[in-house]
């Protein structure tokens, strides 16, 4: 702060004294106003506006220096204030400062320097005080303004789920019924069929069957968001839940010319372990379904189980196009969209991976993407092999333990 912006009240009851301070604050290029005791500073003070510092004489009469910070401090103000006396005992300067001083100098031969010096120091002293507390109104501000926010967000994220909850569930009924007819009059059940109305029936069916996985995925996804996924824990063998997944998705690979292929750890290398076996089986179909999804015909895939470390490894590896490495970090967001397409031309609906994250976070596990441009990529996720799933499902996601 330069010492020019400030104004300086000096009290002291001798004038020659208060003559002496005055130049030596003038020369610090300090505006300067006197008062001769208390009683006529606290008069002054209120009477002439932006006074930034006061440097007062202890024994004055009429109102010392003490009763002088007494009386500004109990008006709420924080003005610096500067305290000089001729007496050097500790217990003058130590009843000084608890009463409110900034500072306390002795008058004595340095006095030209040593009130400059203090002047200066107060000031800034003062200056940081202000602007620190600016800051912090400015903070709580922000924070208030911030959690209004938040709370508005979550309110509509909650809006949100509930509608896409409804309108997912009154959409699931119609569109189940829609598949299951169109698959029963492709079967000719009511007799024979043109060419061109099995086309149309297949149309209908093949839609119908993309409506209903996306309806399902908004479910998943209304579920998960509205903290209402109920996991069914239990001690069950990864192995086994990925082999019957493989036999799931056989044939839909073999449409498009595709492999499985398998290397799975037995129980003696990844026993038995506490997780939802259908919630696991939907992360296993999305990470098998994208994988062939995005795999050209004739290529394998091959899904492993594994343990590392603490933690059963389970990986999904493609001999797809790859992913570019500036858009992975989209991959497990909702309705992402990526430059690289379905080899077959099927539909995606940008949720699959979004609810794989969601799951394995629920089962406090985690998830990592290994990918080469014109190479493929491999999806793995890990699940803890101790119990600690419980806990956490219970916490974030209201799971249960089977059994009790």
């Amino acid at each position: 702060m330069v010492s020019s912006e400030v104004k300086v009240l000096v009290v002291d009851d001798d004038s020659f004294v208060r003559d002496m301070l005055a130049m030596i604050l003038g020369t610090g290029g300090y505006d300067v106003t006197t008062a001769g005791n208390g009683a006529d500073a606290l008069s002054r003070y209120s009477r002439e506006p932006g006074i930034g510092l006061v440097i007062s004489d202890m024994n004055m009469p009429e109102m010392n220096g003490l009763e002088l910070i007494r009386n500004l401090r109990g008006a709420e103000d924080d003005v610096p204030i500067v305290i000089l006396t001729g007496n050097n005992e500790i217990s003058v300067a130590v009843e000084a400062l608890n009463s409110g001083a900034s500072d306390y100098l002795l008058k004595d031969e340095n006095i030209q320097d040593t009130l400059l010096l203090s002047a200066a120091k107060v000031l800034e002293k003062h200056h940081l005080k202000r602007q620190n507390l600016q800051l912090m109104r400015d903070l709580a501000l922000k924070n208030s303004e911030l959690e209004k926010s938040n709370g508005e967000l979550l309110a509509l994220n909650a809006l949100k789920n509930k509608f896409l909850g409804i309108a997912a569930h009154d959409l699931r009924n119609p569109l189940t019924s829609i598949r299951g007819l169109s698959e029963i009059l492709i079967g000719e059940t009511f007799g024979p069929l043109t060419e061109e109305q099995k086309e149309y029936l297949t149309i209908i069916n093949t839609t119908s069957d993309e409506m209903l996985s996306l309806v399902n995925d908004l479910l998943d996804v209304s579920v998960i968001e509205s903290g209402k996924l109920e996991l069914l824990i239990a001690p069950r063998s990864l192995k086994e839940v990925i082999e019957e997944r493989i036999r799931m998705n056989t044939v839909v690979a073999e449409r498009k010319g595709i492999s499985l292929q398998s290397g799975l750890a037995g129980p003696d290398e990844v026993p038995d372990i506490l997780f939802d076996a259908h919630r696991i089986a939907q992360v296993i179909d999305n990470l098998v379904g994208n994988a062939i999804k995005f795999s050209p015909p004739g290529s394998s895939l091959l899904i492993s189980l594994a343990r590392e470390g603490n933690a059963a490894k389970v990986s999904v590896c493609d001999e797809g196009p790859g992913i570019p490495p500036e858009e992975r970090s989209k991959l497990f967001g909702e309705f992402q969209k990526l430059s690289v397409q379905p080899t077959g031309g099927e539909r995606s609906t940008g949720l699959g991976l979004a609810i794989v994250k969601k799951i394995v976070d629920a089962h406090r596990g985690s998830l990592s993407v290994e990918s080469q441009v014109g190479s493929g990529s491999t999806f793995s996720f890990f699940l803890p092999l101790d119990s600690g799933v419980e806990e956490c499902g219970r916490e974030q996601f209201g799971t249960h333990q089977e059994g009790k």
